[in-house]
C-alpha cells in the first residue's frame, strides 16, 4: 500500500508541470502588452495641426483604421508608413512631415487598437491593416511602382508582408528585426520553444520574397533590436538596394544623423525620379 506522503511525492513532477504550463499560458496571454503600446485618441480629437487629411479605411474583417495623409503639390510618389510599437500617428506625425519634405506623399497609419483605429490585435489582423492602407491607395490612383512601402521596427513585419504579397516600388526596413521569437530570445536570454509565441511577425522568411529595391537601415547601438538582425534581413532579401549601418545610432533616433537623411534621399532619388521640391537643410 502507498503511504500518503509517498503519493505526494510521485505527483510533484506532474504538479511542476501543469504549473510550469499554466504560467507559460498566462505569459502568452500576456504578449500582448509586452509587444505593444497602443496611444488611444478619442476619434474627434482634432489632428488639424499634423497639416495631413485624417483618412479611415475599412478592413476585410471588419476593422476601420485611422490614418494620416499628407499630400504634396506635385508628387512622385508615396510613402506607406508603418510606424513602431509605441504611440498613434499623433506621436509619428514629425516623422510623416519629415519624409513629406522629400516631395512624396505620405501615408502614415495606426494600426487596430492604435489612436483612433478599431478592431481585435492579432497577427493576421495587422496584416489586414497593410493590405487595406495599401489598397486604399491604389484605389485612390496611385500606380504600384510609386509606393514606397516603410516599415520602422514592428512596422518592418507589415512592411515585409505586404511587398511580399503584392508589387510595390520600393521598400524601407528600418531597425528590422528577423522574427520575434528569436528577438525575445536575444533580448531576455531565455529558450522559450516556439510554440509559446502567439506573434512570429517573420521577417526572415517574408524577406526574400520581397521583389523590390529594399534599402535597409540600422544603428550600431540599437539597444532594442540587435544589428545582426538587420543584417540577417538584408542577406536574406530578393532584391536588396543597400545597407546602411549608422554608426552610434540608437533604435529610435536613426533619423537625426545626415547619413540617414542622405541616403534616404538617394534612394527616393534612384526609385522615383529627382525633384527640386528637396529642402537642401534635411541632406
Amino acid at each position: 500500500m502507498v503511504s500518503s506522503k509517498q503519493f505526494q511525492w510521485w505527483k510533484l513532477p506532474v504538479m511542476v508541470l501543469v504549473t510550469a504550463l499554466l504560467l507559460l499560458g498566462c505569459a502568452g496571454m500576456l504578449q500582448e502588452q509586452l509587444i505593444f503600446f497602443p496611444e488611444s485618441l478619442d476619434e474627434e480629437e482634432d489632428l488639424s495641426w499634423t497639416g495631413a487629411k485624417e483618412v479611415f479605411v475599412d478592413t476585410e474583417d471588419g476593422a476601420r483604421i485611422h490614418g494620416l495623409l499628407y499630400e504634396a503639390d506635385e508628387p512622385r510618389g508615396v510613402v506607406l508608413y508603418f510606424h513602431g510599437n509605441a504611440g498613434s500617428v499623433a506621436s509619428w506625425a514629425d516623422v510623416a512631415r519629415q519624409l513629406h519634405r522629400h516631395g512624396v506623399d505620405v501615408f502614415l497609419i495606426d494600426y487596430r487598437t492604435y489612436g483612433k483605429s478599431s478592431g481585435e490585435m492579432s497577427e493576421e489582423g495587422l496584416y489586414l491593416d497593410g493590405e487595406a492602407t495599401y489598397d486604399y491607395l491604389v484605389e485612390r490612383g496611385y500606380s504600384p511602382h510609386q509606393i514606397i512601402v516603410h516599415g520602422r521596427s514592428l512596422g518592418s513585419a507589415v512592411a515585409t508582408h505586404v511587398a511580399s504579397d503584392v508589387p510595390v516600388g520600393a521598400v524601407v526596413l528600418e531597425t528590422p528585426f528577423t522574427d520575434l521569437p528569436s528577438l525575445a530570445r536575444d533580448l531576455y536570454l531565455v529558450p522559450l520553444p516556439g510554440w509559446f509565441f502567439q506573434y512570429e511577425l517573420d521577417n526572415l522568411d517574408r524577406s526574400q520574397q520581397v521583389d523590390a529595391p529594399t534599402w535597409v537601415v540600422h544603428g550600431t547601438d540599437d539597444e532594442v533590436v540587435p544589428l545582426d538582425h538587420g543584417r540577417e534581413v538584408y542577406a536574406r532579401l530578393g532584391s536588396p538596394w543597400k545597407m546602411t549601418i549608422i554608426d552610434g545610432g540608437r533604435h529610435n533616433n536613426l533619423m537625426s544623423f545626415g547619413e540617414y537623411r542622405r541616403e534616404l534621399a538617394e534612394f527616393y532619388d534612384e526609385i522615383l525620379g529627382e525633384t527640386d521640391e528637396e529642402s537642401s537643410d534635411y541632406r
